[in-house]
């Protein structure tokens, strides 16, 4: 018997796709993740083997997460520890997220849509209501709210008036709120506001965070959710029933880095700066780069750019698997950034050639 393919099949028969073995593999550089390109600092690694030397990683930590990560996590947003809940990777936080709390709501999701949210909103059984954020908002009564910002398909944050009206609108129409803050960091000049610290919202806000400003972070598989005491219990529930707790070796490493100054916004922005030299010299438009973490290039065939990118020995993200077609996601280099920057000139020119 013969079964439709489901939408988490075909995401996960994509991700097969991108992660074949190139021509020349070894020599293959991957840029295609939303977090920038680059490996944990020798701080986070020793600290990380302590642990481990302390026999802390060889068992379950606290099902929350361990004390000292929940408590730096709490002091960033000025909540208690009890409402946070450290997670595996960003993934992880955004499934258990909507899996626990769009059953039987609407889903309210702004333009354009995360590919990223589909699986997980077809599995609860719920509904993607998507909707153009700069124009009248729909009418509802309850339902549930994703906002991503900055957004994981542009790279761009949501100015503070528009999170304002989206807020507005969130209490107005009893929204239940998932605020996805997880991408970054943000560049230093862009103004950024938590969607739970503007009016009526802390208590309807479930937040998702990562430690993305730290390099290599992003490799160890480990974020967090925060929320409201109304919000939050469901997706805490669900997290610790699924995997019980997050990794341990993980979670100190995560706590090294936020524990120590492991955060290099510097050389994102030399990277990304790189990036963005080498677009414009192609004539490559891109989207606002308000986010350190990645380049979106757009007005392209993202098919063609894609291909002619992996074949020049360099891994980008075709943004139609994204949710927005016609661009293409290249990860700020940290590591090997001039065999990076050049098998992406090899690709532009194959792409202009083609």
């Amino acid at each position: 018997m013969s079964m439709a393919p489901s939408r988490l099949g075909e995401q996960v028969a994509q991700r097969a796709r991108l992660l074949a073995p190139a021509a020349d593999a070894e020599s293959t550089l991957a840029l295609s993740d939303e977090a920038p390109a680059g490996s944990s600092s020798a701080a986070v690694r020793e600290a990380t083997a302590a642990a481990m030397e302390r026999h802390q990683c060889d068992h379950y930590t606290r099902r929350p997460g361990i004390a000292p990560l929940c408590r730096a996590v709490a002091g960033q947003l000025a909540i208690d520890e009890s409402q946070v809940t450290i997670c595996g990777s960003v993934a992880e936080a955004r499934y258990v997220a909507v899996r626990a709390l769009a059953p039987g709501r609407t889903v309210y999701l702004p333009t354009p849509v995360p590919a990223l949210y589909r699986p997980a909103v077809d599995f609860a059984g719920a509904t993607i209501h998507p909707f153009d954020p700069l124009a009248e908002l729909p009418a509802a009564q309850g339902g549930l709210l994703i906002v991503s910002n900055p957004s994981p398909v542009t790279g761009e944050v949501a100015p503070p008036a528009l999170l304002q009206k989206l807020a507005a609108w969130a209490v107005s129409a009893n929204l239940a709120v998932v605020a996805d803050e997880s991408v970054g960091p943000v560049r230093p000049d862009v103004a950024f506001v938590r969607l739970a610290t503007l009016p009526g919202m802390a208590e309807r806000t479930l937040t998702i965070g990562s430690f993305a400003a730290v390099p290599g972070l992003a490799a160890w598989q480990v974020s967090w959710v925060a929320g409201g005491k109304e919000i939050f219990p469901p997706v805490r529930d669900l997290k610790q029933t699924i995997t019980i707790c997050t990794a341990a070796a993980s979670q100190y490493a995560a706590l090294a880095a936020v524990q120590g100054s492991d955060s290099d916004e510097d050389s994102y922005a030399v990277g990304q700066a790189a990036l963005l030299a080498l677009l414009k010299r192609h004539s490559v438009a891109c989207h606002r780069p308000d986010s350190l973490a990645f380049v979106v290039a757009q007005g392209v065939d993202s098919a063609r750019l894609t291909a002619a990118c992996r074949s020049a020995g360099l891994l980008v993200r075709d943004g139609a698997a994204l949710g927005n077609p016609g661009t293409v996601r290249i990860a700020v280099p940290l590591e090997e950034r001039a065999n990076a920057l050049a098998a992406l000139d090899r690709g532009l020119h194959a792409y202009k050639g083609a």
